[in-house]
């Protein structure tokens, strides 16, 4: 009787385990199925990565980027009490750039007061030197005489193959009637078309002072042409510019 009982506990016990194994089974080879292949996307430090989705078969890992400069800042009353404000700001770092970069104006008048805040967005190539630039300051007819602009903290560094600028500006001029206008050509030296052209206009007075800023985009250009451009400014801005630079952007974090 005991033998009996011995022969079906074992038997119970070997089919259970039997059955067990069948499920670890199955459920491992749907998980080893499921389960998402290492990739530079995954989110996971595999595949000899030296960084999470970084280094090793992906693209390399940020190591000590460093921080934006602004070279300067400068603020251009359109009429009493409206300004513009601009800053030059150049990205040191030959490899690492920004898909969002979140900066604000700030604006004082002769006694250090506060008197006007301008928040904005932008892209940041790399080793690029660019201009950000806001319009439309109510002041409300307080003079503003300096302005300092604030760029966001950056933590979200990436690495960005450089692609050197194919934009070729050519043909500058000025222009003081109807209105300030400068005049500009643009050359796509690419041998394909290039979308959502950014570029700033900067005036330069003969101690190389910046007193007007102007800003356009253009849509697309084609191919190895050209596009003409102009920056306008209100006609009652005094404008008498002794040189120009025109930026021309391209957004290389996309």
């Amino acid at each position: 009787m005991n033998k009996l009982f011995d022969w079906r506990t074992k038997k119970k016990l070997t089919f259970f385990l039997g059955s067990v194994f069948v499920i670890v089974l199955v459920v491992g080879a749907i998980v080893f199925y499921l389960w998402p292949k290492a990739s530079c996307t995954d989110g996971r430090q595999n595949q000899d990565e030296s960084g999470v989705d970084c280094g090793g078969p992906c693209t390399p890992c940020v190591v000590n980027p460093k921080d934006p400069i602004t070279l300067w800042t400068r603020v251009f009353e359109i009429e009493d009490g409206l300004y513009e404000v601009a800053a030059l700001i150049e990205n040191p770092n030959i490899s690492y750039g920004l898909s969002l970069l979140k900066y604000t104006f700030k604006i004082y008048d002769v006694n250090n007061i506060l008197i006007g805040v301008k928040e904005g967005q932008t892209f940041l190539n790399p080793n690029d030197k660019f201009l950000v630039f806001e319009t439309g300051i109510n002041t409300k007819e307080r003079d503003a005489v300096r302005v300092f602009v604030e760029l966001e903290s950056i933590s979200d560094w990436k690495y960005i193959e450089e692609e050197k600028s194919s934009m070729v500006v050519s043909e500058k001029s000025f222009s003081r009637t109807p209105f300030p206008t400068l005049s500009a050509r643009l050359f796509n030296q690419a041998i394909f078309s290039v979308e959502d052209i950014y570029a700033v206009a900067v005036l330069y007075d003969e101690d190389r002072n910046a007193i007007g800023a102007s800003a356009t985009k253009v849509d697309i250009i084609n191919a190895e042409s050209s596009y003409d451009i102009s920056f306008t400014w209100p006609p009652n801005v005094d404008l008498n510019p002794y040189s120009s630079i025109v930026f021309t952007r391209i957004d290389q974090t996309k």
